[in-house]
Order: C-alpha cells, then structure tokens, then sequence
C-alpha cells in the first residue's frame, strides 16, 4: 500500500520534505510498554470462506438512511479445538441485526436465549454466544450469518466503506461508494476476521441501483440478473487472501478508459467518464510491469487464480496514495491519471513507481501476506523496494534505479536516526499502533535492507530466494523466519557468501535491531593500514551509545585502484572494530561504493581532506554520481551530529560550485534548507547565509536554465524542477524574474507554462501579486481536470502573502470546492508560502475550531495542522498559539505544545550555531572569492594587450 507514507504529507511534497519542512516531521509514534492483545481475537476458529452481500442506498428511502448500506455475511469456518463455547469476530458496523450459526448439516446451533451476542465496542469484538452446554468440535464446519447495516462513510479518510463525488462537464454533482479497507477498516464493511493472518475466498454480491453502470470488484461479474429497479451482481470467487484486501466500487458512471485487450491478461484503468483522456500513461506502463514481475519472480499473476483480472481505478476521493486490493487497486486519482501538458514530470514518474509498487503487492502483500502489522514491512519493504526497480527494468531512461539512493535510502537513513525510532518488526496491537507502523521504517528502510541483501549475496540468489518464500507460503501468512529460511536455502545452494557467516542470523540482526551505523575509517598513510570502528549513528549528539554490532558487508575503493562497479562485498564487519590492508599513500579513500549499504560513513581529518580535493577535481579524478551523493547527504548529517566540524564539512561541499548533478544537488538541497530554516527568526544571518548560496548555486543554475528542453532526460527536468523551486523559494533574483515574467504572460496572453516549471512560476507569480494574481490561478484550479495539476495550484495558491487572497485561501480549505484528502497539505501549504501567514491562519483555526476539526476528519490529522503551524510559526505566533493551548479543553493540545517546544529548540540551535556556521561557509565563499579576483585580473590583462 502506497500510501499510509501520505497519512499526513501527501507523495508530492514528501519527496522535499526536508526541504519544505523547517522540524523533522516524523510519522506519529505510538509506542506500549505491554503487548495488550485484547484487540486481537482468539486463534480458535479459522474463516474458509465468506459471502457478503451488499445493498447500498444513495438516497433515503421510507425505511432507509441515505447512505447507509444493508448487508448479509455468511462465515464458513472451521473450530480449531474443542469446547468453543462462544464465537468472537471483529465488527464496526452500524448495526447489528441478527445473527444465526448452524453446522455442517444446516442445523442451528443455539444460541443463549438471554444474549445470542454481545458488542464489546472498545476491542471493536462482536461475541456470539452458544446456549448453556452447546460447544463446537474441532475441526467441524460452521456457518456464521449475520444481518446488519453498515454506513457508507462521509469520506474516505475513515475508510471502511465510503463516498465520494465528482462533477461531470455540466457540473452535475455524481457520488459513488468505495470501499477502502486495510489495514483494520474491513470490520466496517463486515463482520469479519480483521487481521492479516486469517486468509479467506470470498464470494461478493453487490444489489446496486438498476441505473448504476457495473459494480467494480475482485474478481469479474458471474451474473447480474435485474430484481426489481436493482441489478445483483454475483462475481466470481477470490483467491485466498485477506480480508482487506476485498474491495468494491459501486457508481452511476465509471468506466474502462484504458484497456490492453487481453481477456487472458486483462489490464484496464478505470475512472469517471470525463478523465478519459488520461490513462494512456498508466496502461503503457502496467502490463510490461507485471510482466517484468512475473519473470523475476518466477509465478505468473494470471495464474493466481481463475478469472484473475488487474484493473486500476481512479478514485477521486482516496485516503492514501494507492491500495493494492486483489484484482481491482485504487489510486488517488493523480496516482494514475496522466495528462499530457498538464503533468509535470514529477506526478508522471510517481504514476510508474506507484503502479509499480501496487502491482508488487499481488506477490508481496497478496500472495503471502506478514502475518500480523508487526512484520508489514514484508508487504511494504518489497513493495517499495521493486517500485524503483521493477520500473527501472522497463525504462531505464527513468534511472529509477540510481534515484533510490537520494529518494528512498537517504530518507530511509534521516528517518532511522532518531533515538525514538523503532525496527522494522515492532508489536503492535490497537488499530491506532498498526496504522502508526505504516511509516518511513517498513517502507524505505525495508527496501533499503533489501537493495543491501541483494549486493551481498548477489542478484541470482535474491531472485532464487524470493521464488522460495513465494512458493513456500504461496496463499498463507509469513513471518520474518519464513524469510530467513528460503534465503538459507538459496545461499547454500549458490554457495554466495563465506560459509562462516550464517544469513538467517545477519537478516535477523536487521530486522529486529531500531537504527543502524555509522563507520569511522582511519587511515594510515604511511601503512596503508585502515582501521573501522562501528556505532549507532544518532542524529542527535547528546544520545547514549547503544553498543549495537551491525553484521555490516562492507565496500570500498580507492585514487589507486578505482572500481566503482564492484558492488558485491568481500569483507563483512561482525565486530565494532577491524583493519583493511590496502597499499600505503596519500590517497582518497570511499567507502560503500554507490552507496548499496545501509550505513554512514566518517573519516579522519586527512583522509576527508583528499577526499574533498578529489570532489574538486573530479573531472580528472571522476567521483561516481552515487557517491557523491552519498557524500554530500553524510557530511549533512555528521555536521548536524557534532561529528564533523562545519569547517571540514563545507570544505568537502565546496566542489558543489562547480558540481551541476542531480544527484549530488538533491541532497544538497536538503541539507542547505535544513539549516537556512533554522535561521528564519534571524533576518541579518539568513541574508548572509543565502548570499553564500547564491555562490553555491550560480554555476548549477546556469547548466540547467530557466526553460525545459525536448527530449532532455527525466533527472535533468526533475534536477531543474526542484532547483528553481529552491532557488525560488530563497530569493534568487534571476529566477524571480523569470517566474514573475512567465506568470504575467499566462495572465495577460495565456502563454502556457510547461508543467515542470509551474511549481515555481505560479508561486512567484501569487507571491508577487495581489489578489488578481490569486484569483487567476485559484479560478484556473477550478477549472482544472487533472487532479495533479490541481494540486500542483493549491500548493502555489498557498504561496500569497496577500490579507484578501490569504483569507479567501483559508476560506476554501473548508469549502466544498476542496476535498477533505487536501485539507492538511493545503494548510501546510500556506505555511510553507510564508511564516507570516501562520499568524492570519492561527486566528482562522481558533474561530472555526470545529469547522477545521470536522473538515480534517481524523484527529492524527488535526495534529498535524497543529504542529506544522508551530513549525513555521514566528515567536510572537508561538505565544499567542500556546497561550490558547492553555485551555485544556482543546484536543491537540499536547501535540500543538510540543511542537511549539521544538519549534523554539530549533531556534535556539540557529541562533547557538550561526556565527560558526556562517565562519565555515565563508571560509569556501572567500577561496572561491580570490579565484574570481584572479579571473578578472586576467580577463583585464587580455583587455590591455
């Protein structure tokens, strides 16, 4: 599942959240100090099979809500032991209208006369209670039939089964029902076995409106006979799998907008009539990605089960990114809908990558699922893991493959460095936990551990070992010793690693251990002798050491014998200290060659000294793109840790002057917002700091220009794509004028601006306008039909500083024109516009408390717009935000004080580290200086012959 990764921050800005963001925003933590299993039901009974029956109503009837839904479910189970004397399933219906069991033969089994069942809400439990002296036998057959009625949900960010709308050309409003169910919303949409390690078949009948078009399932239609002014649609049975993974969507109008063709490997993309011009994206990539799937995993996805189909829909309304439902996966629609000069590059890669990871879940996820959330990493890490290379190994000009490292490791590293973070299986039990642990650690830390695995063992033995564990625990649950089991196996086999080592033990290590290391090379020259220290690597520099050993395969290469290709490691680390022979000299020296492995690595003085001269003359010493990525995201956060001194730091960032890559400037930027955000409260040490940017940034800019080229590769328009949004952002003259020309020509002439360019130019148009300038881009929003490009305008709509536009701004955030799923990004957007707008923004949220509460939906959403204002608040916004959080009767209050305690810890930091910062970065500014004035002596020595 893509996208609890955008509970709080939708995928568009989490690819720049540590630029965009002034305090780590990590994912809420929820932590226990006991495993209260209360919310999981007793392992006495095991489903076999479900048929649930639906029957919804849009509008109310004399005896119906409008929408709520009726609904009948039939459980087929078998008792695992004896003496059962009473039945607990998870339910979180609306109603609960009877409820009847009988045995194999279809003879009742009583039922307590006094309470046939009980609803034990807290645990969301509904227990079906036998009559006094009734018992199940083991391993008998039952059947479980309950009545009940089920609400069809204001939107989808309470999931189970909800609504959503669009509005066709005329403007007509449609609704239409979705049902979205993992990880614990399945008991929503029925009674039910709601934990991943139950698998199930399932029969789905749908009773819909007679003038609804076909009802979107699993699986296809069987028969749909006409009853009455409904049509009952009986689709055919599902594979074993889950029970949220069942899914439905039920309309007037949706339709096939895409279709490969292939009744045998069907591949359709389904969305609302008026989008049809926008899946041809998506199906040009879908069915060569699950072929590619296919052969690398060695099992065919047509074969999973009869009638198998694969449909993707666009669903206005969706909570997350994209949800992997078996046969049927649902997008937010600007996860799967492209349209040509309204998508920018960025939305188009993530249609790919987001296709890619839901197509990996048929295998990872579907096929063999974790057996309970502690482990979801083993859905999610694969999934995010073949999101970048299985969409890599059908276009390789996305160089997705390589855009791992600074998109999803080096997040992965910043995320796992807190000591509050926690590893990658962790218990969880209430549904609040579970949805806690759908974060930065299952997905790109997994997908991390899995790039490292597969190096160290090699690629044949990663396939070979995968094939295993799907084969192995094809249509079950897993567990992490499953895992373990089939990579034993398949190493033995290939004999692919120094037989001492035992991989079951070095998994094991990476799987339960919070964190991972950092290694300290220290290098003697005169020798050639280096010797590796290892330790927990915190960002923070007061955290207490752990004395964890990370089992660590190790690279590197050297200015001697320079190998940038050998990826397979030789030496692995068991130890916090060991020594490596190479040749004595004065040498560069880097470790973890293309930065394969899941480590940071730290110098002494000397050796990051060479290391930066190599850096500077690394067109005649070339320095492999990854690497200096991975150099310019370590000496970022060693700086921050108090493990490299700024002064030594920025002398090896120094060659970014002259550097033009995307991939040593996507971390770059990073690590600069990082700190220029903690010098907004102080203007005369920002301007300082930003000047030196400037420098920094002159020679990349003049590479990539202000205009889009055709043809140029996809990490050329992205590089430029977030390098004006930066360079925008921090008052780049050259780039403000050019936005600000661009903009006015739209306004004035309609010349269009290029999708990729639109970040910028449409926030440095509203920035530098008045309220015209808003209302142009904010009526262009509206008018929109792409869902991205929409966005893409609310992010800049958010930039206005104007009093008219900054009100009519917060205004639409709880009108009807903006859906829910927008709501927090569109707040944070208008705090990311400018720190000024917090103020007219804290005001707006004290007034229509309520109203922003209701337009939010979830609580853990509430908090977020809480903690990103105190984010970007000024002090005088912090005092007058903490003085209202003073009323203890304001929910949020706690989380919207500790981030105001963060917010000024990190102003604290600013002001503690701006003269030595500003000292470490001018002492670059003043080499390059004097090369600039040599320059000129000599361009005037020319002048004057």
């Amino acid at each position: 599942m893509s996208v609890f990764r955008e509970l709080i921050i939708v995928l568009a800005i989490l690819v720049l959240a540590k630029t965009d963001f002034p305090l780590e925003i990590e994912e809420p933590l929820i932590l226990s100090n006991t495993a209260d299993e209360n919310y999981r039901v007793p392992e006495d009974l095991d489903p076999i099979h479900f048929e649930i029956e639906i029957t919804p109503y849009f509008e109310a009837t004399s005896d119906r809500e409008a929408f709520t839904f009726d609904g009948i479910v039939t459980i087929t189970l078998k008792a695992v032991k004896d003496d059962i004397t009473s039945l607990i399933i998870q339910e979180n219906v609306r109603d609960i209208i009877s409820v009847s069991v009988v045995d194999v033969a279809g003879q009742d089994v009583p039922l307590n006369t006094e309470k046939e069942y009980e609803r034990i809400r807290e645990y969301h439990f509904l227990k079906i209670n036998l009559k006094d002296g009734i018992s199940l036998f083991k391993s008998n057959i039952y059947k479980v039939t309950i009545k009940y009625v089920g609400n069809i949900n204001e939107t989808p960010l309470s999931r189970g089964v909800f609504r959503g709308s669009y509005r066709d050309d005329n403007g007509k409003l449609h609704w239409y029902a979705g049902s979205h169910l993992q990880p614990t919303n399945s008991r929503q949409a029925f009674p039910c076995f709601d934990e991943p390690g139950f698998k199930s078949t399932f029969d789905i009948i749908i009773n819909r409106p007679a003038h609804f078009t076909d009802t979107f399932s699993n699986m296809r239609i069987k028969s749909n006979p006409t009853v009455g002014d409904r049509v009952r649609e009986v689709f055919h049975t599902t594979p074993r799998m889950s029970a949220y993974l069942v899914t439905f969507h039920i309309s007037e109008e949706f339709k096939v907008i895409a279709d490969n063709d292939n009744y045998n490997a069907s591949y359709r993309i389904i969305a609302r009539p008026n989008a049809d011009d926008q899946g041809g994206y998506a199906l040009q990539v879908g069915p060569p990605l699950t072929k590619w799937l296919q052969e690398y995993f060695g099992i065919d996805y047509y074969k999973m089960a009869e009638n198998m189909k694969n449909d993707q829909i666009a669903s206005p309304d969706w909570a997350s990114g994209a949800t992997e439902n078996w046969g049927l996966v649902s997008y937010r629609e600007l996860r799967l809908l492209y349209k040509e000069g309204e998508t920018n590059a960025l939305d188009k890669m993530n249609i790919g990558t987001i296709t890619a990871h839901e197509l990996a879940h048929k295998w990872f996820g579907n096929l063999i699922t974790c057996r309970w959330w502690d482990n979801v990493w083993i859905n999610e890490g694969f999934a995010s893991y073949f999101e970048y290379f299985a969409m890599a190994g059908i276009d390789k000009s996305t160089e997705l493959d390589s855009q791992f490292n600074i998109l999803a490791l080096q997040g992965a590293l910043s995320t796992d460095s807190s000591a509050s973070t926690r590893a990658l299986e962790h218990t969880v039990n209430s549904p609040a936990q579970v949805t806690g642990h759908f974060t930065g650690i299952s997905y790109t830390k997994g997908a991390s551990f899995l790039l490292m695995l597969k190096h160290f063992v090699g690629e044949a033995t990663f396939k070979k070992a995968l094939n295993y564990f799907l084969l192995d625990r094809a249509y079950e649950h897993a567990v992490p010793s499953h895992l373990f089991s089939s990579f034993a196996k398949a190493v033995q086999e290939d004999n692919a690693i120094n037989s001492f080592l035992n991989i079951a033990e070095i998994m094991r290590y990476w799987v339960e251990q919070p964190g991972y290391p950092v290694i300290n090379v220290n290098v003697n020259t005169d020798t050639g002798l280096m010797t590796v220290t290892q330790e927990r690597f915190f960002i923070s520099s007061s955290a207490n050491q752990t004395g964890q050993v990370w089992p660590l395969p190790l690279t590197y290469t050297t200015g001697r014998d320079i190998n940038w290709d050998n990826l397979k490691s030789s030496i692995v680390m068991t130890k916090d200290s060991i020594q490596i022979q190479k040749p004595p000299g004065h040498e560069w020296v880097i470790f973890n060659v293309q930065q394969k492995g899941f480590y940071r690595v730290n110098y002494d003085s000397h050796t990051w000294e060479m290391n930066a001269d190599a850096l500077k003359s690394s067109s005649k010493t070339p320095i492999h793109r990854l690497n200096k990525a991975q150099i310019v995201d370590d000496v970022f956060a060693l700086m921050r840790s108090g493990r490299l001194s700024w002064q030594l730091g920025f002398k090896v960032l120094d060659f970014l002057k002259e550097d033009t890559d995307y991939y040593s400037w996507y971390p770059a930027i990073s690590g600069f917002s990082w700190i220029r955000n903690r010098f907004l409260h102080l203007p005369e040490t920002l301007k300082a700091f930003d000047e030196i940017l400037f420098e920094f940034l002159k020679a990349v800019i003049d590479d990539v220009g202000f205009d889009v080229k055709d043809d140029e590769p996809l990490t050329r328009t992205l590089h430029r794509f977030y390098l004006l949004s930066f360079a925008c952002s921090i008052g780049h003259l050259a780039c403000i004028r050019d936005s600000v020309t661009k903009y006015k020509a739209l306004m004035t002439s309609g010349t269009s601006v290029n999708p990729n360019l639109r970040r910028h130019v449409f926030c440095q148009g509203v920035l530098n306008g008045g309220f015209a300038e808003w209302q142009f881009l904010q009526q262009r929003r509206l008018k929109s039909n792409n869902q991205a490009d929409q966005v893409a305008m609310l992010r800049s709509l958010g930039c206005t500083t104007n009093a008219q536009a900054v009100q009519a701004y917060l205004e639409m955030i709880l009108s009807d024109d903006l859906k829910a799923q927008d709501s927090v990004n569109a707040f944070t957007f208008l705090y990311i516009g400018s720190r000024s707008n917090t103020k007219p923004a804290l005001e707006f949220i004290k007034n229509r408390l309520e109203d922003v509460r209701r337009k939010v939906v979830l609580p853990a959403w509430f908090d977020s717009v809480l903690s990103n204002l105190a984010s970007y608040a000024p002090e005088e916004v912090l005092k007058d935000m903490e003085q209202w959080l003073s009323d203890e009767s304001i929910l949020g209050r706690q989380v919207g004080l500790s981030a105001i305690a963060s917010a000024r810890s990190n102003m604290k930091w600013g002001s503690d580290q701006a003269e030595t910062i500003l000292k470490a970065t001018r002492g670059s500014a003043v080499t390059a200086s004097a090369s600039v004035l040599l320059l000129l002596v000599s361009s005037l020595a020319l002048l004057f012959r």
